[in-house]
């Protein structure tokens, strides 16, 4: 009878490393994992010390870092069969196990004056055994045993969303896929479930298609969702979010917390809990009113630390995605936003929205970074009569050679002038890495006089994105278009 391959998988004894399969689209059960956690131990010799237990308390602290330390191990333990010195009760001793990492660390300075007690003649070198296993592993290592020697690096690295891991694993690692998921939620006791990215983003709304590689939560979906709901704190503020429907990235938590101190020319501590004692709660009064127009605002990363953290401080957060409108209505209850409007519509015509209704915005954050640069034609022929011209932060992809240049001369071909370095306060923050070619840029400036002059567009076309298809990073690849329409 012919085993499938599945079951050949499942019913193999693995040695380790596991080797690559040949059928590279199949992926190791977790079982595999079990069965070679026990050939994961090793038995390894540390150097020790034997004093009387009164000593205990005293040494371990004179001894701190010259201890094991290792996890989930102690460093005192009583004495072995064998440690036993004639004359003395071995239940009146005690055996503290000293690092492995210190070369001859009996001749080390403060081991030596314990050895050389004369108070304490009993006081002897010894030794002692640990067996490490599967628990008192990390995850690096772990992998570096289990996976093949010829993968190109051991993937351990992922974004944490509240109690959610989310990796981006290249296709190589397909055959590891669930092992690897397995050790990250093993080792990382604040996690509960791990995904993992299976394709580009491929629509409007920024989401990408991903799939679950382990999952320890007690109550699981029964439909074709997910079901990814999280809780992000970020800044003094909490987040709720469904991971798999609307975008989120807690590595711009940092670019979050610039923008926001740009505009309000304040810094507020970070930790709620010495927010709230230094501040018993009350919102930093800014001297005048600030008016923010948010275009691309998500779940409001910009716009909910803004409304809940200033008074003054007024913002008009937009987003596309009808899922991500409504978690800006949650976040905005949930974290007690004051003066945050929101809108369900694109981009453009919200702005255009905004100058109809005679709304003077001080700032406009658009945050899209594979086409943000093109929304911003929506200017061309701006007329709005205002004694000063507002503030604009455009995030765009660009790179890494004199990408300043080339995002800048970008937002100028959009807004079909040029705009001056100097007249018109520009500067370009880089943001991030995303990629070995690409960063990713914040360009600001203020909207320039030059706009007035050029015809303005009545109807507005697709925007069409670069190919990123190439790019291995997160959020770099954007949608292909993006429609505008009114909600």
């Amino acid at each position: 009878m012919k085993l499938s391959k599945h079951i050949t998988m499942n019913s193999i004894s693995p040695t380790l490393p596991i080797s690559v399969p040949q059928n590279t689209k199949e992926a190791y059960p977790i079982s595999v994992l079990e069965n070679v956690k026990q050939k994961l131990e090793t038995r390894v010799t540390h150097p020790a010390i034997i004093i009387p237990s009164p000593l205990t308390a005293k040494l371990r602290n004179v001894l701190k870092g010259l201890l094991m330390n290792k996890p989930k191990l102690r460093d005192i333990y009583p004495l072995e069969a064998g440690d036993a010195m004639p004359g003395i009760d071995p239940k009146t001793e005690r055996k503290i196990v000293l690092s492995d990492k210190v070369e001859n660390i009996f001749a080390n300075p403060l081991v030596k004056t314990i050895l050389d007690d004369r108070e304490n003649p009993s006081v002897r070198k010894s030794s002692y055994d640990v067996i490490l296993g599967y628990g008192h592993l990390t995850v690096d290592e772990v992998l570096s045993k289990v996976l093949p020697k010829e993968l190109s690096e051991i993937p351990s690295s992922f974004e944490v969303v509240g109690h959610l891991a989310h990796m981006n694993l290249r296709q190589e690692y397909y055959p590891f896929k669930k092992i690897i998921g397995r050790v990250v939620l093993d080792k990382n006791k604040g996690i509960q479930v791990c995904v993992n990215k299976t394709g580009t983003i491929q629509n409007e709304f920024r989401t990408f298609p991903m799939e679950t590689l382990a999952d320890d939560r007690k109550l699981k979906t029964r439909n074709d969702s997910l079901g990814l709901l999280v809780e992000v704190k970020e800044d003094g503020c909490r987040f709720q979010l469904d991971f798999e429907k609307v975008y989120w990235n807690s590595r711009l938590q940092f670019e979050h917390r610039r923008i926001v101190h740009y505009i309000t020319g304040k810094e507020r501590p970070t930790n709620l809990k010495k927010r709230c004692k230094d501040n018993k709660e009350e919102k930093e009064k800014l001297p005048e009113k600030i008016i923010v127009a948010d275009a691309c605002a998500g779940i409001g990363p910009f716009a909910v630390p803004l409304t809940s953290q200033y008074e003054n401080v007024e913002v008009h957060a937009n987003d596309l995605n009808p899922v991500s409108y409504d978690y800006l209505q949650k976040n905005a209850k949930l974290n007690k936003c004051a003066n945050l409007k929101t809108y369900n519509m694109d981009g453009r015509y919200f702005l255009r929205k905004l100058d109809e209704e005679n709304i003077h915005y001080d700032h406009v954050l658009m945050n899209l970074p594979a086409i943000a640069p093109e929304f911003l034609d929506v200017f061309r022929g701006w007329k709005v009569d205002r004694k000063k011209r507002p503030m604009i932060h455009v995030h765009c992809f660009g790179s890494k050679i004199k990408g300043d240049i080339e995002v800048v001369e970008r937002c100028s071909v959009s807004l079909g002038c040029k705009l001056d370095w100097s007249k018109d306060e520009v500067s370009v923050h880089e943001v991030r890495n995303v990629s070995p070619k690409k960063n990713m840029y914040c360009v600001s400036f203020r909207l320039p006089d030059g706009v007035k002059h050029v015809d303005p567009i009545i109807k507005f076309g697709d925007i069409v994105a670069k190919d990123d298809a190439n790019d291995d990073c997160d959020g770099a690849i954007e949608p292909a278009t993006k429609k505008p329409r009114l909600s």
